[in-house]
């Protein structure tokens, strides 16, 4: 709405957590971004502004996150007039609901010092991820279940292989573009108040899945039936491949020339 929004940050672009896509998309709707720079004091300067004080840093050593630790410069102070000041370092979890059971959060059930019970999940068990939410949030809901049905709550125990980049054999995949989502940035903001973030049609979306390596997962591509020499390999009536293990002599071609990684070689001992 008119306003020249500028972000202070203590560190360098490289140590800043935010996603660069953020940051760049940002940048070309006119923030401005000044490092190196943390706000230290606020105070009142009229009926409408705030002295922000400032004060410059240089990177020192890394600390116990691995990024270089920001140190304050001395006689560095200056101070700048603002409209409005938004605090942006960070969050925690708000135990408030937890009443005065002091408690350490962890994943799943918690029972408190009065014998009530509580299911943590989420940023207060685990990190602040959307991966991380969603894997916490199921793990509790199936405790929960059990919960509620009286029986004991079992986590699984293993959990599949997880195929790296390393892993797929990239010569069997086509080169295809990336698509990106539209940006609309429009001249004069405080007279456009449509969607920056376009999305993509139906077209792109379909192209964009298409990329997908179907990392350890087959995904029927047949490499390993032509490949076998053996012809141990064959397809079922509902079109999957399987192995015909009275033929297979272990030769590991199939597993070599699979694009996905999604079979494994192991030896184990006979059993006769």
């Amino acid at each position: 709405l008119g306003a020249v929004p500028t972000i202070y940050y203590r560190r360098t672009i490289r140590e800043m957590p935010a996603i660069p896509q953020e940051v760049k998309e940002a940048l070309l709707e006119g923030v401005q971004i000044e490092f190196l720079s943390a706000p230290v004091a606020l105070a009142p300067a009229g009926p409408v502004k705030v002295a922000l004080t400032l004060t410059e840093m240089e990177m020192g050593e890394p600390d116990e996150s691995g990024r270089r630790r920001p140190i304050p410069v001395p006689g560095s102070e200056r101070i700048v007039l603002v409209d409005r000041v938004i605090k942006a370092i960070g969050q925690h979890s708000d135990l408030f609901a937890l009443g005065q059971h002091p408690v350490e959060p962890k994943q799943g059930y918690i029972e408190l010092e009065n014998g009530a019970s509580v299911f943590c999940a989420g940023d207060m068990a685990w990190g602040g991820t959307v991966a991380e939410a969603i894997g916490s949030g199921n793990k509790v809901a199936e405790e929960v279940h059990a919960y509620l049905r009286g029986q004991p709550y079992h986590e699984e125990e293993t959990l599949p292989d997880i195929v790296l980049p390393k892993d797929i054999n990239y010569s069997y995949y086509m080169p295809m573009a990336r698509h990106y989502n539209k940006l609309h940035h429009a001249k004069n903001l405080a007279g456009d108040f449509g969607e920056v973030s376009r999305g993509m049609d139906e077209e792109e979306v379909v192209a964009e899945t298409a990329r997908c390596l179907h990392c350890g997962e087959c995904f029927s591509c047949g490499n390993c039936y032509n490949f076998c020499p053996d012809a141990a390999i064959h397809i079922d009536e509902e079109g999957r491949l399987r192995i015909d293990y009275d033929y297979c002599k272990g030769c590991g071609i199939c597993v070599q020339e699979c694009p996905c990684s999604a079979m494994q070689f192991q030896l184990t001992e006979a059993v006769l």
